[in-house]
C-alpha cells in the first residue's frame, strides 16, 4: 500500500509540474501577443505622426516665414520711426533755440537762421 501511495503522490507531483509548465507557457504566449500588439500600435502611431508632420510642414513653414516677415517689417518700422523722431527732434530743438532768443520772444519775426530752419522743415514735407 505504501508503494501505491508513493506512486499516487508522484503522479500528483508530475501533474502539478505539467500544470505549472502549461501556465508558464500560456503566460509567456500572452506576454508575446501583448508585446506584438503594443509594437504594432507604436509602429502605427509613428507612421501616422510622420504623415501628419508631412502634411503640416507647408503650413508650419508658411507660419515661420510669416513670422520672419512680421519681424522684418517691425524692425523696418522701428528704424524708420527712429529716423523720423530724430528729424523731428532736431527741427524742434533748432526752432526752440531760435524762438527763445529774447529779441524774438514777443514778435512774429525770424532771423536768417530761423527762416532757414522753417524752410527746411517745410521742404522736407515732414514736421
Amino acid at each position: 500500500m505504501s508503494a501505491f501511495i508513493a506512486k499516487f503522490y508522484e503522479l500528483i507531483i508530475y501533474c502539478l509540474l505539467v500544470l505549472l509548465v502549461a501556465i508558464a507557457v500560456w503566460g509567456g504566449w500572452q506576454k508575446y501577443k501583448r508585446t506584438q500588439a503594443e509594437y504594432r500600435v507604436l509602429n502605427a502611431e509613428i507612421i501616422c505622426q510622420g504623415k501628419i508632420d508631412k502634411k503640416l510642414k507647408p503650413y508650419l513653414d508658411a507660419e515661420k516665414q510669416g513670422q520672419k516677415n512680421a519681424n522684418e517689417a517691425a524692425k523696418n518700422y522701428e528704424q524708420q520711426k527712429e529716423v523720423e523722431r530724430s528729424k523731428t527732434e532736431t527741427i524742434t530743438r533748432e526752432v526752440q533755440k531760435i524762438v527763445e532768443r529774447p529779441i524774438y520772444i514777443h514778435t512774429n519775426c525770424f532771423d536768417d537762421d530761423g527762416v532757414s530752419a522753417v524752410n527746411a522743415a517745410g521742404n522736407s514735407g515732414k514736421p
